[in-house]
């Protein structure tokens, strides 16, 4: 019997998109849909790869408009015949102005779908203007009003809520809600005057979500508390660069303005304003036996590691020194101006220079987490071996990495046990990762505001306060850890000075309130 003989498979055209990737262009009937309206008129966004198809895929068409990205078409124009040659000749262009009127008027708008996948900067202020003027009523930003993507127990929500309800605002946490749920939200009359985003939640990697906002009025803003290259390797798209950006890690400035990034600003973390009212937290009972301990708390490795770093591994090889020379150089304090072994360390010793688009930068990134890692357990082993006393909350992942007679006991609440904790312990340890070169972490803050006192890594990031704090309050290396603390606990009187001098210095100029004072008069919204 003889074999089938299968179609010939399609040759589709070619073309690069937005960020410059090859990517194809189909040209079947589902590759088109319909966005709005019934007609008599009908307009495509849109053509394809193949133009003169268009009446075979919609039969009895007649008299249609169309808007094409430039981009695109002057790909296509050059792989052959101009393209002009093949458009059917009852085609006719129309404005990208035109548009919302088009839509208003009940215009059957035609999508090429893949098209705002592919040149989403193109499309994403087109679509957007569709959308809204398909509303019963015009989007009106609401004086007073923001909306905070995720929900009340993810990162910074709680704080940023009470900062923003302490200037007059109304704060809608929107949880998980994507594109369409917020859709419904502006369609049924609520428009925030602020949407302020943690880590890019809830903006889609395409920027539909941020164009769409932007066309109703609102003002959008992004806040990176992570290592940002990190967060845009996720993002498909340019929007990004746009966007009134924050990073808490001031490294990352030139990178991200070398990536296009027009307005990106330095926004530190912060502390609570209600943790610095009114006396220090006294320390708990439950805790009592924490008082003349050094105490860290803090995960072997953060949640999603594997997932997110899938395909990284670190550089091995004869020839390849560069894991060995890292773990050397956290074995003893740097040369004074000396790098340390941090992400952008790693970023030049891979020689990676394509920092986005792309997760080329998670490799780097894994090698950092990995330093870090090394350097936790370093540091941790250190104290035990030479304070004899050390207590590690966290997860069950450290006791493969400490030595066995560390006292190890299970995660605890940031809201509700660890505040307790700083406020009992002898001395909190921080150890910063190598994931933001120049970062703090929420430690770095809230243990004070807590009545605690904390010893902290030497990082760069220490440079935002006075350096008469933090001279006292930080190491370099493992080996001058234990005398670190042993110096800090000596003397409860001068303990208790240092601690009143680091909250008086967070009540100046670093609380939540001051964050959002910032973000708020860099986006014209003081008032």
């Amino acid at each position: 019997m003889s074999a089938r003989l299968k179609p010939p498979v399609p040759v589709r055209a070619r073309i690069l998109d937005e960020l410059g990737l090859e990517k194809s262009l189909p040209a079947e009937p589902g590759d088109f849909r319909v966005l709005c309206g019934r007609g008599p008129h009908t307009v495509f966004l849109g053509l394809g790869p193949q133009p003169g198809r268009l009446h075979e895929l919609f039969p009895g068409l007649s008299g249609a408009g169309f808007l094409e990205c430039p981009a695109l078409s002057a790909q296509l124009d050059g792989q052959g015949e101009p393209r002009g040659g093949r458009l059917p000749a009852d085609l006719a262009p129309v404005e990208a102005g035109d548009l919302p009127a088009l839509a208003r008027s009940g215009a059957r708008l035609i999508l090429y779908s893949p098209g705002p996948r592919l040149f989403p900067s193109f499309w994403g202020p087109l679509l957007a203007a569709v959308q809204t003027a398909l509303y019963s009523s015009a989007p009106a930003p609401r004086q007073g009003l923001a909306w905070l993507p995720g929900g009340g127990g993810d990162l910074l929500r709680l704080e940023l809520r009470e900062a923003l309800e302490a200037r007059g605002f109304h704060v809608r946490l929107t949880g998980d809600a994507g594109l369409e749920d917020l859709r419904g939200l502006l369609a049924g009359g609520e428009c925030p005057e602020l949407f302020f985003s943690v880590n890019f939640s809830g903006l889609d990697p395409l920027g539909e979500t941020y164009h769409l906002l932007l066309a109703a009025g609102t003002k959008v803003a992004a806040w990176c508390v992570d290592n940002p290259l990190h967060l845009v390797s996720g993002l498909k798209s340019r929007f990004w660069t746009a966007l009134p950006l924050f990073v808490t890690d001031s490294w990352f400035l030139d990178p991200l303005r070398q990536l296009g990034a027009q307005d990106v600003r330095h926004l530190p973390l912060a502390a609570r304003n209600s943790y610095l009212k009114g006396p220090t937290r006294p320390p708990s009972p439950a805790f009592a036996d924490l008082a003349d301990r050094l105490v860290f708390v803090g995960r072997s490795a953060f949640p999603g590691k594997a997932g997110f770093f899938a395909g990284c591994a670190l550089p091995t090889g004869p020839r390849d020194n560069a894991w060995a020379e890292a773990q050397a150089m956290l074995e003893s304090a740097p040369p004074e101006g000396a790098q340390r072994p941090d992400f952008g360390w790693w970023l030049k010793r891979l020689g990676i220079t394509r920092l986005w688009p792309g997760a080329q930068v998670r490799q780097a990134g894994f090698c950092a987490e990995e330093t870090g890692r090394v350097w936790r357990t370093l540091c941790l082993t250190r104290a035990q071996a030479d304070l004899g006393r050390l207590t590690v909350f966290g997860d069950a992942g450290w006791r493969e990495l400490l030595p066995e007679e560390t006292d190890l006991r299970g995660p605890v609440d940031y809201y509700t046990a660890l505040p307790d904790i700083a406020a009992s312990a002898g001395c909190c340890l921080g150890l910063t990762s190598p994931l933001l070169p120049c970062g703090l972490s929420q430690r770095h803050f809230d243990t004070w505001a807590w009545g605690g006192l904390l010893l902290s890594d030497a990082t760069p990031g220490l440079g935002l306060f006075p350096a008469e704090l933090t001279a006292e309050t930080t190491f370099h290396c493992p080996g001058e850890l234990a005398a670190r603390f042993r110096a800090l606990a000596s003397s409860a009187t001068r303990a208790a000075d240092i601690k009143a001098a680091w909250r008086s210095e967070l009540a100046r100029g670093h609380t939540y309130a001051h964050r959002v004072t910032a973000v708020l008069g860099q986006l014209g919204l003081e008032a």
